[in-house]
């Protein structure tokens, strides 16, 4: 079976050339086709030697995402691509334009396995981990269909937990900082976790300063267990406990980002114990109102909104007010899920 040769490492790739007779300094002509210009043959490695690139046809599979349908939002501009993978099972991704930036919402997995009760990816269940070529072509792919954009901002944000993936995710990651490859600064990644605190805890040791953003939801572990299942594993006292180990050994601050929904989780009760569980710690809270999945949950009027920030705010928690972008077309937070063909 041939080698797919995106999920190689810079170091690996270096170690399968020399085992075909190939110059190291080749590595960083293959990365530059491979991720600045997006090939899908070798044959269009135009500068390696035609015996090279015979060598590396015999030896090396190059994967491309095949988009199945998009969807763009006529609010504004957020695009949505259903990508039909090599084996057809399906993922979703976004490109959120903005005016200073443009982000792509990646997915790291086909499902995924945490059964948060507010997420459209729920019912599906989890069939399989995208490898880190899937995760690199889903970047390719938007850059390649929006290129008057540059993009400035990456996330794992869409379908799937990403630390329920940790190796390849971190693997596309080293790919995606890359100066040979994409280029994109670390601090311009963010991984979003449910609070999977082996993660955390491994995240720490990377010598990375990609971001780091807890989905948390609520400071009430029964809340929480109700909303995030994964929190009866790895309750919130522990969960912070992770998270502020994480700031002292990084510096680093973490982002925790509260889904708000209506009389589920945005009370001043709710808001006083969110600020009891993070004052004096290094992080930042995003909240955004909920997009409507299921009929269990409704968004919160606009005065309970108001609310519940105030109460951060004058408690002193940096926190900020996300609007939705892309509801339209079922891209927003929360909406994304495994599309059938």
């Amino acid at each position: 079976m041939k080698i797919d040769i995106k999920n190689l490492s810079l170091d690996e790739l270096k170690t399968e050339l020399e085992a075909i007779g190939a110059e190291p300094y080749r590595s960083a002509q293959i990365m530059r086709w491979l991720y600045k210009v997006g090939v899908k043959s070798f044959d269009e490695m135009t500068d390696l030697p035609e015996d090279l690139r015979a060598r590396l046809k015999a030896k090396f599979h190059i994967t491309h995402l095949v988009v199945s349908d998009l969807k763009r939002s006529s609010s504004d501009g957020t695009t949505k691509y259903l990508f039909k993978l090599e084996d057809s099972n399906t993922i979703e991704t976004v490109f959120l334009p903005e005016k200073a930036r443009a982000t792509i919402c990646l997915s790291s997995q086909v499902g995924c396995k945490c059964m948060c009760s507010f997420c459209a990816s729920t019912p599906f269940g989890f069939v399989r981990n995208l490898k880190s070529s899937e995760i690199l072509d889903e970047v390719i792919v938007v850059r390649q269909k929006n290129q008057s954009a540059s993009i400035t901002n990456l996330v794992f944000m869409g379908i799937g937990e990403p630390f329920d993936n940790y190796d390849n995710v971190l693997r596309a990651i080293r790919i995606l900082n890359d100066k040979d490859a994409f280029n994109v600064g670390a601090r311009k990644i963010t991984i979003s976790t449910c609070g999977i605190i082996p993660g955390i805890e491994r995240l720490k040791g990377e010598g990375l300063q990609v971001e780091l953003s807890v989905s948390l939801h609520s400071a009430i572990n029964d809340v929480r267990s109700r909303l995030v299942p994964m929190n009866k594993k790895y309750p919130i006292k522990e969960l912070i406990a992770s998270c502020k180990e994480y700031t002292r050994v990084t510096n680093r601050v973490i982002t925790f980002e509260y889904v708000l929904i209506k009389d589920v989780n945005c009370s001043k009760i709710d808001a006083d114990e969110l600020v009891k569980l993070l004052k004096g710690m290094k992080c930042k809270v995003n909240t955004i109102s909920y997009n409507r999945i299921t009929k269990e949950y409704a968004k919160p009027a606009a005065k309970d909104v108001s609310d519940f920030m105030r109460v951060l705010k004058e408690s002193g928690i940096n926190a900020t007010h996300r609007r939705s972008k892309g509801e339209d077309i079922d891209a927003a937070c929360g909406q994304l899920r495994i599309a059938r063909l």
